[in-house]
Order: structure tokens, then C-alpha cells, then sequence
């Protein structure tokens, strides 16, 4: 983390999602494997980007692992 910067607080849901996502995962693809709607997927994933201050998904994995919330 720079400094000043806060940790991030993913619920743990957020957490799994942001894993998949840096397994390549579709939205598609994690609702099925989550068992949820894809806009709750998409729902999520905005979540992530706006917690993680980053712009996509590949922002957000590379966030996710520099902070050590992923590996």
C-alpha cells in the first residue's frame, strides 16, 4: 500500500470474485460458478473497481495482487 492509502474492505463475496477474475473468468462464467446473476456479478465487480481505484478488471487484479488481497 502507498502511503496514506487505505486497505481495501472486500466483503469476502468480492474477494471470490476478484480471484476469478484473475483466472480469466467472463462474468458469465462466475455467475455460474457462484450461482448468482450475472448483474450481481457486474454489480460486484463495480464494487471492486470503485474499493480498488481501478478503471477495469485487469486494474483491479493487478491492485488485488499488489496488495496481496489475491494470489
Amino acid at each position: 500500500m502507498a502511503a496514506g492509502e487505505e486497505p481495501a474492505q472486500l466483503s469476502d463475496r468480492e474477494r471470490e470474485v476478484l480471484d476469478l477474475l484473475a483466472k480469466g473468468k467472463t462474468n458469465k462464467d462466475i455467475a455460474r460458478e457462484l450461482f448468482i446473476a450475472q448483474a450481481t456479478v457486474k454489480s460486484h465487480v463495480e464494487n471492486i473497481l470503485r474499493k480498488l481505484g481501478a478503471t477495469d478488471r485487469a486494474g483491479a487484479v493487478a491492485e488485488g495482487f499488489r496488495r496481496k488481497l489475491i494470489s
